[in-house]
């Protein structure tokens, strides 16, 4: 698991919610721990990439943003 900042915590809680209400419903036969397990998973790659995505706009050129 990746280490969340302060800010962050409710966006990852968020996720985790979704995600685990969408495993249940698509493999609700499977065990508490799977579904539970998987959705922390995909939570984190989801806030890794939201993190990616971040660092390379702030890094980005001005140019990339687009006419102001």
């Amino acid at each position: 698991m990746i280490r969340l900042s302060p800010s962050e915590q409710p966006i990852w809680d968020a996720f985790f919610v979704s995600v685990t209400a969408q495993l249940i419903q698509q493999a609700g036969d499977r065990g508490p721990e799977y579904i539970a397990e998987r959705a922390a998973e995909i939570a984190d790659e989801m806030l890794f990439e939201r993190r990616e995505r971040c660092s390379e706009r702030r890094s980005a050129p001005v140019d990339w943003v687009g006419p102001a």
